[in-house]
């Protein structure tokens, strides 16, 4: 299975920082793998910590002499270094460089490439790496220069991952408060003209100090609580170094990409064509609608303003009912005032009627009445038929 298939597999992405084997070009890889042949040269029988060691991928290169422990804090990058690089004198675990879980004294080399500018706790880093080295243990560590970092980046702005980041005579300065021995080399890429044997050599190299050391892209200092007897210059020619014909490949891969892109960019555009289209035609429609709504909405206010009429109709047809309703309950309840008024005086007529019958009968059964009658003396009293009695 390829590195490519193997990173996939691992779930990891390359976000531009982390380093996935398999997921970056050549040239970016050997940067990176440069340091870790660099640590080689310190690490032959070595007991080596790696500390931030990432996808895994310098861990398994210096176990090719030594015995490694790597550490990350990151789940996933512990992870796909496990599922990619684990073998024999190689073990992974998660772990964070400011509180490494070891005993002192239990490296002879510890590896911190591209990490100490991640760190908030940088100083702590340096004092456990102290911790954890034996005595002529040696500190191999590395971070891109400041100034070249900032100038390369450009527009694109401070690297979101770093929390700080240094110059050459500060991270020189930094690291000599913590260790005696401190010895610096600049990383570049380099032009050079490599004339290499076809079988694996170690070959000789030309190489005068770097008397411009603050414009370097990479430092890389090595410290110790003892003197540090090699400071020989490096360099490495991989087995992907011969750079114009990497570079002629790559320009055909992005030429290939280009191509690819233009037919891309041209079915987006047919896509795009039919999208104007539909939406044209959408807006068409859409048109229509409007007017359509409009008449209806022209309509809708006809109809309201002649529903408000008839409804004003109807109030005012109710007012008058209402008022008409009020007279002739006021006339219902005049004629019922007065025909108890009636009632009341025919009731009270009765009433003398009765009573005057009652004297009457009074009147007619008296001794004297009759008296009266048989003499033809006294009143004479009409019946109700009108005829004298």
């Amino acid at each position: 299975m390829s590195e490519r298939n193997l990173s996939e597999r691992a779930g990891l992405e390359f976000t531009g920082e982390r380093v996935v084997p398999g997921l970056v070009d050549a040239d970016l890889l050997n940067e990176h793998l440069a340091r870790y042949r660099f640590a080689a040269r310190f690490a032959e029988g070595a007991i080596v910590l790696d500390a931030g060691c990432g996808t895994g991928y310098g861990a398994a290169e210096l176990s090719r002499a030594a015995k490694v422990v790597g550490v990350d804090a990151s789940a996933e990058a512990v992870d796909h270094a496990h599922a990619n690089f684990s073998r024999a004198g190689v073990h992974f675990l998660r772990a964070v460089c400011e509180s490494l879980p070891f005993a002192d004294g239990s490296f002879d080399l510890v590896v911190a490439f591209e990490v100490i500018e991640h760190l908030a706790r940088w100083q702590d880093f340096l004092a456990e790496a102290r911790r954890v080295l034996r005595p002529a243990g040696l500190l191999l560590v590395s971070t891109p220069n400041k100034a070249y970092y900032a100038e390369a980046r450009g527009a694109a702005g401070a690297n979101p991952y770093h929390v700080r980041e240094f110059e050459f005579g500060e991270f020189a300065a930094l690291l000599r408060v913590v260790f005696p021995h401190v010895k610096l080399w600049t990383q570049n890429h380099a032009d050079v003209i490599v004339f290499n044997s076809a079988e694996r050599s170690a070959g000789d190299f030309d190489a005068p100090g770097d008397d411009r050391p603050e414009q370097a892209h990479f430092f890389l200092a090595a410290c110790s609580l003892s003197p540090i007897r090699d400071a020989r210059a490096f360099a490495w020619s991989p087995a992907s170094g011969n750079i114009l014909r990497d570079r002629e490949n790559h320009i055909t891969i992005l030429k290939a990409e280009l191509e690819q892109t233009h037919a891309d960019h041209a079915a987006l555009q047919a896509d795009h064509e039919q999208v104007l289209a539909e939406l044209e035609r959408s807006n068409e429609w859409a048109g229509r609608l409007n007017a359509e709504l409009a008449q209806a909405g022209a309509a809708i206010a006809g109809l309201q303003q002649e529903l408000a009429t008839t409804q004003a109709g109807y109030a005012e047809k109710v007012r008058q009912l209402e008022a008409e309703l009020i007279e002739r309950l006021d006339w219902v309840h005049n004629i019922e005032r007065e025909l108890i008024e009636r009632t009341q005086r025919a009731h009270s007529l009765q009433a003398e009627l009765a009573q005057a019958e009652a004297q009457l009968r009074l009147v007619r059964d008296s001794k004297w009445f009759r008296l009266g009658r048989r003499l033809h003396v006294g009143p004479e009293i009409v019946t109700g038929s009108g005829q004298p009695e």
